[in-house]
């Protein structure tokens, strides 16, 4: 067993090891309760030897078995050995916030943080078709947490564990998901508003760090302002006068920026605003190194946001960042909740509120069209799948996409996966949609890559919305409470009186990045594109139609393409990247043992 330490790893000596190797434990991250498991220990009577991160964890092992990941709340990936029992014992936080992969391979089982320290021991690089497919699909549905892109290496999922014991095959083990049918106590908005705040502010307390440099993403948006104001009066309770370091990426473009409200909130917290301007980067000299950083194709052109606010924030000297990443999912949501009026015969409200989002959406000042809102929030909700797969080939969309190779659709059953969808959970649309989103996107998606990045620069991400009692409390409160009558986020809003500025708790249009950023990338985009169909070959044409992508290609830099056109074409150019730089590694020998 090995680790690997950075700036804000804890300083606690690893492996950590007692009674003569009877236990080991390595650890990725922290646990922001060790002294509330320590105190139930001790309670029960299981007296508690060290009370460090690790030393809880061998503790809970000790005295609740496998079981003890139930108890433990952070962010974290471990490895446990118990060598008495020949059992190794892996396990990963509620939301993923610290990965963990594993390959059992030729006898044998590895377990690390990332796939390229398994691939540096010999373990087969071998794409993974699944996820390959699953990319290029556009179909969030499809994406499965539990693989990486390696057809060798799985990443352990979110809220599970990983237990082996002896020679065997390890087997994964859920141990956390939502509950979607928990009830909370509070009954009233005031009521909840208050729950809300009291545990927004506790889970600021847990992940702010114990010194300095106090530092923070921060857009100017609800959720990174929310974290913002947490912090400051966390410090202030502490009685800690440092200034906060604070970092925000802009594009030097009213349809995107918003340096008033930042500018507010810097001010009101007392921080040392570092404004990162974008505008004039050209994120495809910077791929390669973000494909080395994420070890796989990356998922959309705004992670070039990323690279640069860890970079700078490394560059201050901030090794601890905090961000509001989440508040989208958990207080504000998507009109689905109209189809869930239409289907309860809510008619007299299900009127109001299209009116409220008709002709314009107040939350974004963007128009809107009533056949649009009901082809989006009502109808397709409510088809089957069996409509939905139906109407796909009456349309002429065929089972798959266009640009998919037939074959790699059929070795990885693609049309039955899309017709098959994601998981029913919650039994309204409005909560099903927000879920997907949350896991698809944030949990599988986004809040790898921060960690990816912030890993390459030493910077250590903690995301105080994704604490799991607010999560489980969120997706329980009544959406009445977070969306209606055009307005959103009435419970946050309540529940931060006093913490932000009026100027970030009134209502204001919601800004999008993204295509303004697509727009500034175009022709590095294009000029990138040209280079890439100057080859003769294509690694990715086992996968992708090429004489589709030159269509694409052609209508994109000709202006008639579309944005979901122009996605291929980026994923497209990731992939084949991805694969170039697989073949470059396999070339180069590998000598090391990879960190648990």
């Amino acid at each position: 067993m090995a680790h690997q330490a950075n700036s804000a790893a804890l300083d606690e000596p690893q492996p950590y090891v007692i009674d003569n190797g009877r236990l080991a434990v390595v650890l990725s991250g922290r646990l922001y309760n060790r002294e509330e498991v320590a105190r139930k220990l001790e309670h029960a009577g299981h007296p508690v030897r060290d009370r460090s991160h690790c030393g809880t964890i061998a503790a809970a092992y000790d005295a609740w078995g496998d079981n003890c990941v139930r108890e433990l709340d952070g962010d974290f990936a471990f490895a446990l050995y118990d060598s008495m029992n020949h059992r190794l014992l892996g396990a990963r936080d509620v939301f993923g916030v610290k990965p963990l992969c594993y390959s059992y391979w030729n006898g044998a089982l590895w377990i690390a943080s990332e796939p390229r320290q398994i691939l540096a021991a010999g373990v087969p690089s071998t794409p993974c078709e699944e996820s390959i497919v699953s990319y290029i699909a556009l179909e969030r549905s499809l994406l499965d947490a539990g693989l990486s892109f390696h057809k060798e290496i799985r990443r352990l999922k979110p809220g599970h564990m990983l237990i082996q014991e002896g020679a065997g095959a390890p087997r994964e083990i859920c141990y956390w998901r939502i509950d979607p049918h928990r009830v909370n106590h509070e009954k009233t908005e005031a009521d909840m508003a208050a729950r809300v705040r009291e545990m927004l502010i506790e889970s600021v307390r847990r992940r702010a760090p114990e010194k300095g440099p106090y530092g923070c993403e921060l857009s100017g948006g609800f959720d990174s302002s929310t974290v913002a104001g947490l912090l400051r009066r966390d410090l202030k309770r502490r009685g800690i006068d440092d200034p906060m370091e604070t970092f925000s990426f802009e594009l030097r473009d009213a349809a995107a920026d918003e340096p008033e409200l930042i500018d507010a909130v810097a001010k009101d917290v007392g921080a040392n605003h570092h404004h990162i301007y974008v505008d004039k980067d050209n994120v495809f000299d910077l791929l390669p190194h973000m494909l080395q950083a994420g070890g796989q194709p990356q998922f959309d052109m705004g992670l070039l946001y990323l690279w640069r606010c860890k970079e700078e924030t490394a560059r201050h000297g901030v090794h601890v960042t905090m961000s509001g990443l989440g508040g989208d999912e958990l207080f504000f949501g998507r009109y689905q909740f109209l189809a869930d009026l239409l289907k309860s015969g809510r008619f007299i409200e299900l009127s109001r509120e299209m009116a409220s989002l008709f002709p314009y959406d107040r939350s974004t000042g963007k128009k809107t069209s009533l056949r649009k809102l009901a082809a989006a929030y009502i109808a397709s909700p409510l088809m089957s799948r069996g409509f939905r797969a139906w109407l796909r080939r009456r349309q002429g969309r065929g089972d798959y996409p266009v640009w998919i190779a037939p074959s790699l659709a059929q070795r990885t059953n693609l049309a039955e996966r899309i017709a098959a969808g994601p998981p029913r959970v919650f039994s309204d649309y409005y909560r099903q949609d927000c879920l997907e989103v949350f896991e698809s996107i944030l949990i599988n998606m986004t809040v790898p890559i921060h960690e990816a990045l912030g890993a390459t620069f030493n910077v250590d991400t903690r995301f105080p919305l994704l604490d799991r009692d607010l999560v489980e409390y969120l997706f329980a409160a009544p959406r009445e409470y977070k969306i209606r009558g055009g307005q959103t986020r009435m419970l946050q809003r309540r529940a931060m009186e006093g913490i932000l500025p009026p100027v970030v708790t009134q209502e204001h249009l919601k800004k999008n990045l993204n295509p303004v950023l697509w727009r500034q990338q175009h022709e590095h985009f294009a000029r990138t594109l040209q280079k890439f169909f100057q080859q003769r070959s294509f690694r990715i044409d086992e996968y992708i139609d090429i004489d589709w992508l030159r269509r694409a290609y052609d209508d994109f830099v000709s202006g008639r393409g579309s944005g979901q056109e122009a996605y291929v074409l980026w994923y497209a150019l990731n992939i084949e990247s991805w694969l170039q730089l697989l073949e470059t590694q396999r070339e180069v020998h590998h000598d090391g043992i990879p960190a648990a």
